[in-house]
């Protein structure tokens, strides 16, 4: 009996012992997995890009930070207006990182708390922006949208456009070019045609094309009357930073146009085409005043100030063209056709930052070929039919008539229409003081000179 009360006591004793070991290590267990791992954040909890999931609230903290600082180390955000361009250092971003970790949102995103230094910031947007435009941008929207880019640890691919946060008014919206061309004639087709267009919109970062607007807007315009436009538009887009990608000229300078400003449309071929680099819309606006086509260009003032100059002009004397009629006595000379003086222009645009001259470009080679004198002289006998420096006959002068290249061309092959001309003629260049030139002032008005020496 003694021996197996002493057996089932050592199983009482073995099970209790089993039991309590048991319970011990499932209880710690069980407690590790419902209650020490809700100090870790579940999975979807963000502070602004960062993912803090499977991190307890500490871990969280020093990721933020590590994010945070490593951004602030190499990041930069490029700002710009047009040309100038500026950036915005970090060093004017503040994070607040603590109370970031505080408002966290378990299972959810939450913001990444960051303060931006705009008033500091003012500085650089003063040296950007034109000084009529400094008081007209909204502050407060440009300090929202880049305390979003920074919130977000990103750097963005293209500059902040400050033109984006200026106010469209009329304090704005100014005029920052004009042109005026002289009427020799009022066509009613170009009257009709100025009544039905008084304004073109030249959308930003876009190119437009005076042929295509014309074929758009059913107008029934002759090559002259588009050119006349033409023209008139050339002049006053010249003192901006539009890139003129398309322009001709004809063989002969038209009345009415100052010699560098003419381009030549005829609907088909001859186009006149240019792109407005910058993100705002311009409009042209036309007016007719008495005999007068005046143009002007409404926008934004432009970051830099600019100059177009017209060189001084290089005349070229014509040749004589000399033909043979048995009509005319031995010795008698008549002469048949008076020809014209060839010229030849550069046209420059200067770029000035107020008072500092940034950059120089030439625009356009502008050439006019001569036109030759025409003389009928009588028949000698014994005598040449031909001088050293005149072309005896008319075959002989339609041949080299058909040497020279039509002038209605665009203007980077004109230079080389001027050295084929010039091949084998004796011709004087005499050059004359006549520097017009125009600019778009502080008031946007283009401003015309003709000096003649």
């Amino acid at each position: 009996m003694r021996q197996v009360a002493a057996v089932k006591l050592f199983f009482v004793i073995a099970i209790c012992t089993i039991y309590l070991i048991s319970f011990s290590q499932i209880g710690a267990l069980a407690y590790e997995t419902f209650f020490k791992e809700t100090d870790r954040l579940p999975e979807g909890t963000m502070v602004g890009p960062i993912s803090v999931a499977n991190k307890t609230k500490l871990e969280a903290l020093q990721a933020i930070e590590k994010r945070v600082n490593e951004w602030k180390a190499n990041a930069t955000i490029p700002v710009a207006y047009q040309e100038k361009k500026g950036e915005i250092p970090a060093s004017l971003f503040t994070f607040q990182i603590e109370q970031s970790e505080r408002q966290m949102v378990a299972g959810r995103p939450s913001p990444l708390l960051v303060q931006f230094d705009v008033q500091a910031f003012s500085k650089t947007i003063k040296k950007l922006l034109p000084p009529s435009l400094a008081s007209s941008i909204n502050l407060e929207k440009l300090q929202n949208d880049v305390t979003n880019i920074a919130a977000s640890l990103q750097i963005p691919s293209q500059p902040v456009d400050l033109a984006a946060y200026v106010s469209r008014s009329n304090e704005t919206m100014q005029p920052v070019s004009t042109a005026t061309l002289k009427f020799w004639k009022r066509p009613a087709p170009l009257l009709e045609w100025i009544s039905a267009n008084p304004t073109i919109e030249i959308k930003g970062k876009s190119i437009f094309s005076l042929a295509e607007y014309v074929k758009e807007t059913s107008g029934s315009l002759s090559s002259e009357e588009m050119s006349m436009i033409a023209s008139a538009i050339y002049q006053t887009i010249l003192p901006t930073n539009f890139t003129v990608l398309e322009r001709h000229t004809s063989r002969e300078l038209p009345d009415g146009i100052t010699i560098g400003y003419e381009a030549k449309v005829d609907g088909g071929n001859r186009d006149l085409q240019f792109y407005n680099p910058n993100t705002t819309a311009y409009t042209l606006k036309f007016r007719v005043e008495k005999n007068r086509l005046h143009v002007t260009l409404f926008g934004l003032p432009f970051a830099y100030k600019y100059v177009v100059k017209v060189g001084d002009i290089e005349y070229f004397k014509p040749r004589t063209v000399v033909q043979y009629s048995p009509f005319l006595r031995p010795g008698e000379r008549q002469l048949k056709q008076s020809g014209k003086r060839g010229m030849l222009v550069k046209v420059k645009r200067e770029t000035y930052d107020e008072n500092h001259l940034v950059h120089v470009e030439t625009i356009a080679e502008d050439f006019y070929p001569p036109s030759y004198n025409i003389e009928l002289r009588g028949l000698e006998l014994g005598d040449s039919n031909s001088d050293a420096n005149e072309t005896p006959s008319s075959s002989e002068q339609s041949t080299e008539d058909e040497k020279q290249t039509d002038n209605e061309s665009k203007n980077d092959e004109q230079p080389k229409e001027k050295q084929d001309e010039n091949n084998g003629q004796s011709e004087e260049k005499q050059p004359e003081k006549e520097t017009p030139s125009t600019t778009n002032d502080s008031s946007g008005q283009q401003k015309g000179h003709d000096h003649e020496k």
